[in-house]
């Protein structure tokens, strides 16, 4: 089979298996906002932040190494080894200055969640990372596919399991049971052979991973900063509880993002590393135009539908304040996927400072935005703040690596640009329709589901009007695979 035939079993795998998981997930996590008020879902999800936080600054990425190196069973030992240490030094520092952190930060109560978080990122998570890269460089996605989900459902399991008696400490449980699940798993379907030889430290290779890692570590860091240090900036202007709605805000906005986008991203890489040059590019392009055709009407319908929806399954404690949040989070969607790959390619081209000063830009730009936004206009600000940024980060960086590499960035900019067209006339049908059906008293579940099917007709009818090219090579795509799967 060819490398863009595993590309794309790989991406339907991962969406079918990932999709259904993830959206478990996000059943699991709206159960559980009715065991807990903001300010506890705040305090623990503060403690992941910090752990998460952690883990950025100590990881180095070794496994992109072994994927676009070819490392061997010796390196890829050392960069396990090292990656595991690591993680226990930075389980003890965490550990030791939680209280700290959570005094500094206005949050006290975070500190119970910390070590049992640490465990699971930061000890659990390294033990599994290189056997994963190991499976992942192999373009085993089905595995792939098959073992994340089983750890998301893992997670919602025991966190809604332990949730009436356990209150906020349901997240941390679930966080453990994944962690384990996948840590398990991996180790066991990764071949021993390839990462599980005799240990010898060599600084060569030692310098050589931490050379090559280095600029993707700082990418990993400025990620995580801008995905979570907003969360810190709204908690410090606005307490805990602002901070949980606007956390839970941002993740149903991210719906799209984890249970499609990130599946096709999770492709990228491995496949094109394996391709020759002037096959990367064309890829790379045609991977942006796909990935946005079906992940912007995601985004930009959740936005649409966001005060309907965040009513409809949140209680009164909830729903007001996350609903109006999620309308504006919802732009994040839409441009936050669309430099995945062009980030993927420059990877696969070993062009990784580029990778590095796009994630540092995105960092500056998103949270300085949500700290400017929330002083003058609120919580709300905030989130416009994080919406602009991300847009402004995702065209300098497709602009970045046009400049430094042989993507071409006009081409890019214009294919991740036409899926936008058939999302604004869907958007305002649902946005009119929304009013119409909130004043004739519809239930809220019934008048959701009239606004997702409207808007799904709206967006492929103005689709196949606008995008025609798009909509038809992702049909001939999907009858490919229905075929050879027959």
């Amino acid at each position: 089979m060819s490398i863009g035939r595993k590309a794309a079993h790989g991406v339907a795998w991962n969406m079918l298996l990932g999709v259904s998981s993830r959206v478990l997930q996000l059943i699991g996590t709206v159960i559980l906002a009715h065991f807990m008020t903001p300010d506890e879902y705040g305090a623990v999800m503060f403690a992941a932040i910090v752990v998460l936080t952690a883990s950025a600054v100590t990881s180095f990425s070794f496994g992109q190494y072994l994927i676009a190196k070819r490392g061997s069973p010796e390196i890829a030992v050392q960069a396990a080894a090292i990656h595991v240490t690591m993680g226990i030094a930075a389980t003890l520092i965490v550990w030791l200055l939680r209280d700290v952190i959570g005094d500094w930060f206005g949050v006290p109560a975070m500190g119970q969640y910390v070590l049992g978080y640490a465990v699971a990122f930061l000890i659990l998570d390294r033990v599994r990372y290189v056997p994963e890269r190991i499976t992942m460089r192999a373009l085993r996605f089905r595995t792939l596919a098959t073992i994340n989900g089983l750890g998301d459902v893992a997670f919602t399991v025991a966190a809604v399991a332990t949730a009436g008696r356990l209150g906020a400490w349901a997240y941390m449980i679930g966080a453990l049971a994944k962690s384990l699940v996948t840590s398990t798993l991996y180790c066991y379907v990764a071949p021993r052979a390839e990462w599980l030889v005799r240990l010898r430290l060599r600084l060569a290779d030692a310098k050589d991973l931490f050379t090559y890692g280095l600029p993707i570590m700082v990418s990993v860091v400025t990620d995580n900063a801008t995905r979570k240090w907003d969360n810190v900036i709204v908690s410090y202007l606005f307490g805990p509880g602002t901070m949980g709605a606007y956390n839970y805000a941002y993740s149903l906005a991210e719906t799209p993002i984890n249970n499609v986008a990130e599946h096709i991203g999770e492709v990228l890489m491995p496949s094109f590393s394996l391709m020759e040059p002037g096959q990367r590019e064309r890829a790379a392009v045609r991977a942006a135009s796909l990935m946005g055709l079906v992940v912007s009407p995601l985004g930009v319908g959740l936005g649409a539908v966001a005060p309907t929806l965040a009513n409809a399954i949140f209680n009164k404690q909830w729903g007001p304040m996350v609903g109006p949040m999620l309308v504006i989070l919802s732009v994040m969607t839409v441009f936050r996927p669309m430099p995945w790959s062009a980030i993927a390619y420059v990877q696969a081209v070993q062009r990784t400072r580029v990778v590095m000063w796009a994630s540092f830009m995105r960092a500056v730009l998103v949270l300085a935005l949500v700290a400017v936004g929330g002083l003058v206009a609120g919580p709300r600000g905030a989130c416009v703040g994080a919406g602009v940024g991300y847009a402004a980060h995702s065209i300098w960086t497709i602009l970045a690596v046009g400049r430094v590499t042989e993507l071409p960035a006009a081409a890019y900019l214009a294919a991740v640009g036409r899926p936008l067209l058939p999302c604004v006339p869907m958007f305002f049908a649902v946005l009119g329709l929304a009013h119409v059906l909130d004043a004739s008293g519809l239930p809220l579940v019934a008048s959701l589901i009239v606004q997702i099917a409207v808007g799904a007709v709206v967006y492929i009818v103005g689709a196949f009007v606008l995008v025609r090219a798009g909509v038809d090579e992702l049909l001939r795509l999907g009858r490919d695979a229905i075929r050879r799967r027959g």
